[in-house]
């Protein structure tokens, strides 16, 4: 074996190519000891030459592409002259795509530059100083906050309103935004009276006194309020007053004192907005069917 092979096994058969390549690549003496099957073709010996002489040229462009100031953000592409602007052949078109590939990225913020970002925009909104935003980027934040409020339930438009001019919304583009959901059926105030008055008076027993006031205090007008609040009759309220009256009677002790139990019902209708008449007049016979025949 010629001084300096290192002797390595190769697949039967493949006396030249790939794994003669590889074989040639460790070779450390002589090339003229080499051994003829472990000699590489010599399409091989072109292809390498072609690849290394690309490589240095590529290596060589890399190198005459302008370095990016120090402290830039931004991403520079390196300018061309005047006529070279559009490649002329493949190679060039090749060349001009790494010089862009090779430029760098531009930087993103730091933790630390995000996290004093947050920080001024929080000292700002508790010294009550209103964001500096444009009318179109105001627009855009009160939709933002007008869907996430009516996700979360039905809304009238005076609650929005009073939420929109909670984050310093102009009132102008408060009103503008409010009367666009409204046009799209995304903000309807009678709808909202309607499915109040059903839950309230279903999951509360409210009367239709104190439904009222509860619609008012949300924006709602006293004409779509009568409207929803047709939704109950006086049977109907008179019927849930009852079922109320009987729950609070199921106590023993509720018959020991009849006057002081009356009071106790009668007062608890009239805080859930039940006229005095009625409500005497359910607790006392309520209260008769349920302890009367015992005391």
């Amino acid at each position: 074996m010629a001084p300096g092979f290192q002797r390595r096994s190769v697949r039967p058969g493949k006396n030249s190519g790939s794994d003669a390549t590889s074989v040639s690549k460790e070779f450390q003496g002589d090339p003229e000891d080499m051994p003829d099957w472990a000699k590489p073709s010599p399409e091989e010996v072109e292809a390498q030459a072609a690849e290394e002489s690309a490589r240095r040229e590529r290596a060589a462009r890399r190198a005459a592409t302008p370095a990016m100031p120090a402290g830039s953000t931004s991403r520079t592409i390196a300018s061309f002259p005047e006529e070279s602007r559009k490649p002329g052949s493949v190679e060039e078109l090749r060349a001009a795509m790494e010089q862009i590939v090779a430029a760098p990225a531009p930087a993103k913020p730091s933790k630390q530059e995000r996290r004093e970002a947050r920080e001024a925009r929080k000292a700002a909104r508790e010294a009550g100083e209103p964001e500096e935003l444009s009318d179109d980027q105001w627009r855009e934040k009160a939709r933002g906050i007008l869907l996430r409020q009516l996700t979360a339930s039905d809304k009238t438009a005076k609650q929005l309103k009073a939420k929109l001019l909670d984050n310093q919304c102009p009132e102008d583009i408060a009103d503008e935004v409010i009367d666009r959901y409204a046009e799209i059926n995304l903000v309807d105030d009678e709808r909202f009276a309607k499915s109040w008055v059903v839950a309230r008076a279903r999951s509360r027993g409210l009367a239709r006194g104190a439904i009222k006031r509860e619609l008012r205090t949300k924006g709602v007008d006293d004409e779509l309020a009568a409207e929803a609040l047709e939704q109950i009759d006086d049977e109907a309220e008179e019927q849930r007053a009852r079922e109320l009256v009987r729950a609070k009677l199921r106590p023993e002790s509720m018959g020991a004192d009849r006057d002081r139990a009356l009071r106790r019902l009668v007062g608890m209708l009239g805080r859930k907005g039940y006229n005095g008449g009625l409500a005497f007049k359910v607790a006392r016979e309520e209260w008769e069917e349920r302890f009367g025949s015992r005391y």
